[in-house]
């Protein structure tokens, strides 16, 4: 089976096998985000089927109907959660560094601190899994890029960069997930909310000649 194929094969087929008795999907949502909850607490090479069935009330082979393998379930996980919604509506607080500092905390996935651990919990899964990996950078990272490049685009427009820094913003915009991504594959320290304070800016705004206050 080709990856396209394997990937939009995940949670299906929609029958169960007997006579095409249709899923109940109603607790799919339950299931997916009790992954994810999992996943923060522990890691992905931890998290088990069965951690997932006793978290959720649901039997595993109910889960190995929807999803054959660990690695669909998380996938399916991660499309779930959908993407930062700062891409369809961006943070508008007076300031770059204020809209910067916005994304970091956002409520998506339940916060800074829940988003964090979901982040840092799927690091084992994209060093060993090239479709969690492919997931991830499609669905997280390059958003977050895209996000953050439109920021500084609009601090331009704004008169808040010089517009000599034009330039600089598609590297500089992939500089805050980059280096998130690099920290966390790494198993190095935590990343927590003062990581990314640092990379906006000692890196980005830095590089930018905005002063810092």
């Amino acid at each position: 089976m080709k990856k396209s194929e394997a990937a939009s094969s995940v949670g299906r087929p929609d029958t169960d096998g007997r006579r095409g008795r249709p899923y109940d999907h109603s607790s799919d949502a339950l299931i997916l985000a009790s992954t994810l909850d999992l996943i923060a607490e522990r890691d992905y090479d931890r998290v088990t089927m069965d951690e997932v069935a006793a978290r959720t009330g649901k039997a595993k082979t109910t889960l190995y109907r929807r999803w054959a393998t660990k690695e669909d379930l998380v996938l399916a996980a991660i499309r779930a959660a959908g993407r930062p919604p700062e891409v369809d509506c961006l943070p508008n607080l007076g300031s770059i560094r204020s809209d910067l500092l916005a994304v970091v905390d956002s409520s998506w996935l339940g916060g800074p601190e829940r988003r964090l651990a979901i982040f840092a919990g799927l690091a084992p899964a994209v060093r060993s899994s090239p479709q969690v990996a492919e997931v991830v950078g499609a669905d997280i990272t390059e958003p977050y890029a895209e996000v953050y490049e439109r920021l500084l685009h609009r601090a331009i427009e704004r008169g808040e960069i010089s517009e000599k820094f034009a330039a600089k913003i598609p590297i500089l915009a992939q500089v805050v997930p980059a280096m998130s991504t690099h920290r966390l594959n790494a198993g190095g320290a935590p990343v927590g909310r003062e990581f990314f304070v640092a990379v906006i800016d000692d890196v980005v705004l830095a590089a930018l000649d905005v002063t810092v206050p």
